[in-house]
């Protein structure tokens, strides 16, 4: 993962997990929107989505990786703080049986965006790996779920390192997923130069998925008998293995 989802600024300090679970799957349209928002409630998420939009296009103007990368590192912590108040604005306006649907039906439609336009807009490549980290954003979702059912004094002893970290890779991915939506949706180009940063900031979604399955195993370990610990399946197999290769990647 490049050095820039890391290089936050100090005043945000910690962060708990349910402070930024619900942003890996959140619509990044407002016409996407709940619609029995009050007026007030829609305009304040207008306004924070107007500002992620501007953050995003201003990187995908890059026609060089050196420029983007330069983009990126200037506007990400900007990106980071917006996504964490469109969070925090749905959380307090969004009903939670409403809010875990948003998740899903926005999740689907991104599904179906890369593969209705993602070879023509950007290459059969970033496809598949659009659609891959989709799907990863998919089972950080199903242990968002997990997470949610842990009783409040003991969500409490989590490591907040870790969901520091896991915002970090999570808040990191999203934008780069957003860069590829932004992509589709105007019908603009990738840059050649600018395939192989797009395509490393992918690579995040599978080390958030590390940090959120690692601390839901550490406080299953310590919980009560009645909150299980979730089995590793084939799936999270295939994650592993697709992390490893890119440690290997950055390693080389």
């Amino acid at each position: 993962m490049g050095s820039a989802a890391l290089a936050l600024p100090k005043g945000f300090g910690s962060v708990s997990f349910d402070e930024v679970l619900k942003l890996v799957g959140l619509p990044s349209e407002t016409e996407r929107a709940p619609k029995q928002l009050s007026g007030t409630a829609e305009g304040l998420l207008i306004s924070v989505v107007a500002i992620v939009d501007d953050l995003v296009q201003r990187a995908m103007a890059a026609r060089t990786a050196e420029e983007f990368i330069r983009v990126r590192q200037e506007v990400f912590p900007q990106y980071y703080a917006a996504m964490m108040a469109l969070g925090q604005l749905l959380r307090i306006v969004v009903p939670q049986h409403s809010m875990e649907r948003l998740i899903s039906e926005s999740l689907s439609e991104l599904e179906s965006e890369f593969r209705d336009h993602g070879i023509t807009t950007f290459g059969a490549d970033l496809r598949d790996r659009g659609l891959f980290t989709v799907w990863t954003l998919r089972k950080i979702n199903d242990l968002a779920q997990e997470i949610a059912k842990v009783p409040p004094e003991q969500a409490k002893q989590m490591n907040s390192e870790m969901a520091m970290t896991f915002a970090s890779n999570a808040v990191w991915t999203r934008f780069h997923v957003d860069c590829l939506v932004k992509s589709i949706r105007t019908h603009s180009p990738v840059y050649p130069e600018v395939v192989e940063p797009i395509r490393d900031g992918l690579r995040a979604a599978v080390n958030a998925y590390a940090w959120i399955r690692q601390s839901l195993d550490s406080c299953a370990s310590l919980a009560e008998p009645q909150i299980a610990l979730v089995p590793w399946d084939a799936e999270d197999e295939y994650l592993l293995a697709d992390s490893m290769r890119d440690l290997e990647h950055e390693a080389s």
